[in-house]
């Protein structure tokens, strides 16, 4: 019976969280909004000197920081793989024991190894891999898994007096097949998680529902205890009724819900912890969860249920820890190019174009130095962080935007320009007021080591970018900017605002959709920072 309500209660906190993480968003984009279309006192004065340039690293080239990039690439992924497997064994020795299966090395593989697939989509985060290449890894995967238990089988036949047959093959099928009746529950989680358009909210917000959704399943036990006995029963039944345990349990829940929401913000506040690992540890979560109900559900008694719950938070309390160290050793001994801070700025209007050069150039760049950038709405839903969650939660997010020359000041001074715990670096968001944008964009041009500027859709109509273009080729060498442009961009009109400025500025052309073209711009933005 527990095990049902369990399962009850995950998938709907999943509905919930399809339902709100969306609606958060949405909310949380017409805050974003309403705050730049407010003006100010007064436009803030344009920085007319430079500012100092601090000594830095000798640059890398291009094809160098490339070759790093792909050897952090695969240490990553081992890193992130052996995490989740040594996080799945617990579970995969208790799931033997229970159902009085033998503890060989193959047994236990099999579930371990079919859990630890989740790997891909973590790394998938990290590395801003697109979806398709995720799918195709994480296939891939499932099949070097499967072959890696078939020789195992046939490693370990020797050890019981046998010799390897042909016919232990079909552990290869016997492995996706496990992998299509454990996976599909969790695989659904994640998808509703990890989607690109609420990644920023859904983890926050389901940790928030997953506590806060407890209320009604405790308070029925509450009100069925109290009813236990006759004085319970008369209370019950002459105060709120049936709904007692509910109401006596919803507030402390509540208050649970946004303190533990007000731990997370604090904790990535303080760098314990990245976006992405935040991301990882809920789908590990999803993913025990979903394991959890269904040992519940299959192993009645109190002692299996004690050791399925005590299992599962030796498994999630191991995660957190192994995948930091696992990704410290993924960047040991590798020496990558000096950190480059890179300034995104674009034509305003198109969402899903703006999102996917998010994707595709400013989450890959995060391993090469941080990321600066003018918040709005069309790219919040890629930017969001728990900080910014909560501040937007207790209705105090126009604090975060800049009003003044005292507010721009102590922003620029906060700059996070050191990696987190898994070695990317955080994207600085400013939000800025109509009065207050052409101020903090100077200044912030004059601290990039790089600029990409997404021109797609500029010309006359929209020429809102005009600013940003003349102080570029006022304030920055010309090898320091790549311009992104497609049959979209006026060309004639660019060229004449860029006038003489426009020499040594890289011109890219990025089809949407175009993986060849995206890299030959992230190619030449790794030229351009080292110029």
């Amino acid at each position: 019976m527990l095990g049902g309500e369990l399962s009850f209660h995950l998938l709907n906190v999943l509905l919930l969280t399809l339902g709100i993480a969306p609606l958060v968003l949405w909310r949380y984009r017409r805050a974003v909004l309403a705050g730049m279309q407010r003006g100010g006192e007064g436009a803030l004065s344009i920085a007319a000197a430079k500012v100092a340039a601090a000594p830095r690293p000798a640059a890398t080239a291009a094809v160098d920081a490339l070759r790093w990039e792909a050897r952090l690439r695969r240490r990553v992924f081992i890193a992130v793989l052996c995490s989740t497997l040594c996080s799945a064994l617990p579970l995969s020795l208790l799931y033997l024991h229970l159902g009085g299966q033998p503890l060989t090395p193959v047994h236990v593989f099999l579930k371990a190894g079919v859990m630890s697939s989740a790997a891909v989509p973590m790394f998938a985060v990290l590395m801003a891999i697109p979806f398709r290449r995720a799918l195709a890894l994480w296939l891939a995967t499932l099949a070097g898994l499967a072959t890696f238990g078939v020789l195992l089988s046939m490693a370990q036949r020797p050890f019981y007096g046998k010799a390897p047959s042909l016919d232990q093959a079909m552990n290869f099928v016997e492995f996706f097949h496990f992998a299509a009746v454990t996976l599909w529950l969790p695989m659904l989680l994640g998808l509703a998680t990890g989607a690109r358009r609420v990644r920023g909210v859904a983890p926050i917000t389901f940790a928030g529902l997953l506590v806060f959704g407890l209320a009604p399943l405790l308070g029925l036990r509450l009100t069925q205890w109290l009813t236990a006995t006759q004085t319970g029963t008369e209370w019950v039944l002459s105060g709120p009724g049936l709904y007692t345990g509910f109401i006596l349990i919803a507030l402390p829940m509540g208050w649970l819900a946004w303190w533990r929401l007000k731990t997370l913000a604090w904790r990535y506040e303080a760098k314990r912890f990245s976006d992405a690992q935040l991301l990882a540890g809920t789908w590990w979560l999803l993913i025990v969860a979903s394991d959890v109900v269904e040992g519940i559900s299959v192993h009645v008694g109190m002692g299996p249920l004690l050791a399925v719950l005590a299992v599962a938070a030796l498994s999630m309390g191991m995660f957190p820890p192994l995948l930091a160290a696992a990704l410290r050793w993924a960047r040991r001994s590798l020496d990558g190019p000096p950190a480059r801070t890179l300034l995104l700025l674009r034509v305003f209007g198109d969402t899903a174009r703006t999102e996917a050069l998010f994707d595709r150039i400013g989450s890959r760049w995060r391993w090469f130095g941080p990321l600066t950038m003018i918040a709005a709405p069309d790219v919040v839903a890629r930017t969001v962080d728990p900080g910014d969650f909560l501040r937007f939660a207790s209705g105090e997010i126009g604090a975060s935007f800049v009003t003044t020359q005292h507010d721009l000041d102590q922003r620029l001074a906060a700059l996070d320009l050191q990696p987190d715990p898994d070695g990317r670096y955080r994207v600085n968001e400013f939000c800025c007021r109509a009065s207050s944008w052409q101020a903090t964009v100077v200044q912030l041009i004059e601290r990039a080591d790089a600029v990409v500027m997404d021109l797609r859709g500029f010309n006359a109509q929209r020429v809102g970018c005009e600013f940003e273009l003349r102080e570029l080729v006022a304030r920055l060498r010309g090898g320091q900017v790549v311009l992104v442009v497609d049959a979209s961009t006026d060309r004639e009109l660019l060229d004449t605002r860029l006038g003489a400025g426009k020499a040594g500025m890289r011109i890219v052309e990025v089809r949407r959709g175009s993986a060849g073209q995206i890299d030959a711009a992230f190619e030449a933005l790794l030229d351009a920072a080292g110029t």
